[in-house]
């Protein structure tokens, strides 16, 4: 998720933003132009694109060699009995074709008033997986009209650009053009495994960390996190570490399964780590010390989304959170 600093590019004479979107102004015979080259391209026979739309393939022909001249570019090469996409062509046919997604998902959106069809969530992993998959049966089940397409990532997304309708995030991040609902808050300590904290004597005894091996999400909140969670932890309770070893990762959740299988003291997020805490799989050493982090969960959407189905996750995971408080 980020501001989305909008480019264009040019194809010929037509204009194109990087979510697929036409700029020019089209009439109707133009907008059939391009929809009758979209389907020659995905099909690429102009015979199956002509009787698919109950034209002649002279007037699919028509229509092609019409739409080149307008753009002044060749769109396909001609073999015998094939044609191939020019490298402007596929550069079109990608952009017309996401455009003509977006418009199809704002269309099932407006006929059924936005509670069916495809909700775009896209989180961070650790997050996704160790606390809004777990759960993400239940929202499927009160609303069974809502596909749910899940993706995660690091990176801030541009909501436009893929069709995000909500992103999660962990950390501070203040956009414009976008709604921040806060979620939840957080706190930490170190987690490992009950071998690992009885091999090295750890329970209530955090000077022992010297001899660990510390594990660490290096993305925590934004690329190049390090170590801040474990600065943030030894600062604040006046501990010094000198550990054996350090192992980085890219996500907690790659941290915490080192942890479970003997690897070393991972920094945990408590939210993501009740269930794994209660049963015994991880034990806190330092029951004690247990930092609320500087850093929460919020959700980030469009200004001015309000389609039911947005709604309907935010108030679905807003009480999901208040469970867990």
């Amino acid at each position: 998720m980020a501001l989305c600093l909008l480019r264009t590019w040019t194809i010929g004479n037509l204009s194109v933003d990087e979510e697929g979107n036409i700029l020019n102004s089209f009439q109707a015979g133009q907008l059939n132009r391009l929809q009758t080259f979209a389907l020659v391209a995905e099909k690429g026979s102009i015979a199956l694109a002509a009787r698919i739309l109950c034209l002649t393939p002279s007037a699919v022909s028509h229509r092609i060699r019409h739409l080149e001249r307008e753009l002044n570019i060749p769109l396909f090469m001609r073999q015998h009995r094939k044609i191939i996409l020019t490298a402007e062509g596929a550069r079109l046919f990608q952009k017309i074709t996401l455009s003509f997604d977006l418009l199809s998902k704002e269309l099932l959106d407006l006929k059924h008033q936005g509670v069916v069809g495809r909700l775009n969530l896209y989180s961070r992993p650790s997050f996704a997986q160790a606390w809004l998959a777990p759960r993400l049966g239940d929202f499927l089940d009160r609303y069974p009209g809502i596909d749910v397409c899940l993706s995660t990532g690091n990176d801030l997304i541009q909501l436009d650009e893929l069709g995000v309708d909500i992103a999660i995030n962990f950390g501070h991040l203040s956009l414009p053009g976008l709604t921040c609902t806060p979620l939840m808050n957080e706190s930490i300590t170190p987690v490992c495994s009950a071998d690992y904290a009885d091999k090295f004597g750890l329970v209530n005894h955090p000077e022992r960390l010297q001899g660990c091996r510390l594990l660490h999400d290096q993305q925590a909140w934004q690329r190049n996190s390090g170590n801040h969670e474990w600065q943030q932890w030894t600062e604040a309770f006046a501990i010094s570490v000198t550990p054996a070893s350090h192992l980085y990762c890219d996500q907690m959740a790659l941290a915490v399964t080192t942890a479970l299988h003997h690897g070393g003291v991972a920094m945990g997020r408590m939210r993501l780590l009740e269930e794994k805490l209660q049963s015994g799989s991880l034990v806190a050493p330092f029951a004690d010390k247990i930092l609320a982090s500087p850093y929460g969960y919020a959700l980030y959407t469009q200004q001015g989304a309000h389609w039911p189905k947005v709604q309907l996750f935010m108030a679905w995971i807003a009480e999901q959170a208040g469970s867990t408080a």
